[in-house]
């Protein structure tokens, strides 16, 4: 039998017994718990067995090296390839990843032809790459006890306390090291860890001297360039952000964490400034399908937020091909359709999207609203009493009656149902209403009750795209001159 195979038997046993559990008679439960514990057993043999097979394989291939003349006689098990634990967009990038895959012939450790301690240092690297962080840290604690000077065992120790949770214990080892380490890797790499701890504890301004405190030791750290981004970002400097996303762009411009930042600066960047013109790096210029699913999405978002729909469509396009059985990439591609082409060529995406996901109210919503501004007032009241029907509280069916009300005269229905928004518990439905209710006094041209009424959704008004244009519309009636860049501040 195969190893993928004997593996895939035990994890099927444990899939089993989890199934069976809940419908299981106390016999039979106790049956299952005897077999859950030959599972740990097995699973604890194994970790051992692969621990020794680790250090025999990692000890002969460090001597057939040096008996090649491929590394130095006196040591070089210094070498410090950890993985990168950052898997998402917001993640800080916390282990030094691909730079410390260089660190061999940069860090200080024992310098004995033959050193005792390495069986520890391969048994608590092997538990760190296993991700058993616990038994990692004792493993290295114990060792630089024994061999104090040994840099790459305390840059593991302070790593595992750090994912231990131990952020305080992992920052004073991290600067030390900073401070005393040799080798520019493990000095650089700890000026990332403690950015990242700092960041994490929102300090975004020591955060940043950090990151850049690793860069100016070892400017190829790309991950505290990232990480420098990130914390731009974070602390609203969307322009510091970007160019730094952007240097580390040119050197790994695939990197679809990286893209989503530059995308999430630019969106921050065109909220605070309609009038700032973007010029997206070249892997960002066109949507293709060699972008991942996440980034195709973070593309169409932005694209939408700056009216090109052209390029959303063409990302949501991609989406449907890889994910035709999610609801959202055929409303995305129908809600783009239909701002390029109109009703007709929209509506059979978003039934199919409705179909996928009939539960769905934000695209049965969309659909009543597609119908709405085709003039298809009654068919979209229908849809929208469809919707209070099921929840007569949904207020995306009432918004869309209101709009319904409104293209149909009844004006003070309308009022009815806004003014409820306005005494909602949840901020943004007050400022709904008061949006709705600004539109109507528009209507009925009370500019200045329009006015009041908008002043109340500025706290939103970056959700409400069209009520700067409404704001100057009725300073234009009453006499008034005022920018939009005004009215987009604070």
């Amino acid at each position: 039998m195969k190893i993928e195979d004997w593996f895939q038997t035990l994890r099927s046993k444990a899939e089993t017994i989890e199934e069976k559990w809940s419908d299981a008679s106390e016999q039979e439960r106790l049956q299952f718990a005897d077999q859950l514990f030959y599972l740990r057993q097995v699973s604890d043999t194994v970790v051992d067995l692969w621990l020794q097979f680790e250090e025999r394989l990692s000890n002969a291939i460090r001597k057939i090296k040096q008996m090649e003349g491929q590394l130095p006689a006196e040591d070089n098990h210094t070498q410090v390839a950890v993985a990168n634990e950052a898997s998402n967009k917001n993640t800080l990038k916390k282990e030094p990843g691909s730079a410390m895959q260089k660190s061999g012939n940069e860090s200080v450790s024992p310098s004995k032809d033959t050193n005792p301690y390495e069986p520890m240092f391969r048994r608590g690297e092997g538990f760190y790459h296993l991700r058993m962080f616990q038994d990692a840290k004792k493993c290295f604690e114990e060792l630089i006890q024994l061999s104090p000077d040994w840099e790459s065992g305390r840059l593991y120790y302070a790593y595992s306390l750090l994912f231990c949770e131990e952020q305080e214990h992992a920052f004073r080892e991290f600067r030390l090291l900073s401070r005393s380490a040799s080798s520019p890797t493990v000095v650089s790499s700890s000026f990332n860890a403690m950015g990242c701890i700092l960041a994490e504890e929102k300090h975004w301004l020591e955060a940043v001297q950090a990151f850049k405190s690793s860069l100016e030791v070892k400017s190829e750290q790309e991950e505290a360039r990232y990480n420098l981004a990130l914390c731009y970002l974070k602390d609203g400097d969307a322009q510091e952000a970007m160019d730094e996303i952007e240097k580390y762009l040119q050197k790994d411009e695939d990197d679809w964490e990286a893209q989503m930042l530059w995308l999430r600066a630019a969106q921050l960047l065109q909220t605070m400034d309609e009038s700032t013109e973007l010029s997206p790096p070249a892997s960002l210029q066109l949507p293709t399908r060699d972008l991942d699913n996440d980034t195709l999405q973070e593309m169409a978002s932005l694209y939408e937020s700056v009216g090109n729909y052209h390029r959303a469509q063409i990302c949501y396009h991609f989406l449907t091909e890889r994910l035709p059985r999610e609801g959202w990439t055929w409303h995305g591609l129908a809600w783009n359709t239909w701002l390029i082409a109109g009703t007709k060529r929209a509506l059979t995406l978003l039934k199919k999207a409705i179909s996928l996901a009939p539960l769905h109210d934000d695209f049965t919503f969309s659909y009543g609203w597609m119908l709405l501004f085709d003039g298809k007032v009654d068919e979209a009241m229908g849809t929208f009493r469809h919707m209070l029907e099921k929840d007569k509280d949904n207020r995306l069916g009432q918004s869309g009656m209101i709009s319904a009300y409104e293209k149909i005269g009844e004006l003070q229905a309308a009022k009815r149902l806004a003014k409820e928004f306005t005494e909602d518990q949840e901020p943004y439905v007050r400022s709904l209403g008061y949006f709705h209710l600004g539109r109507l006094a528009v209507v009925e041209e009370n500019w200045r009750i329009a006015e009041q009424y908008f002043q109340r959704t500025l706290p939103h008004a970056n959700q409400f795209r069209e009520v700067p244009i409404y704001m100057q519309l009725c300073a234009s009636k009453l006499g008034e001159r005022v920018s939009i860049t005004e009215l987009l501040q604070p």
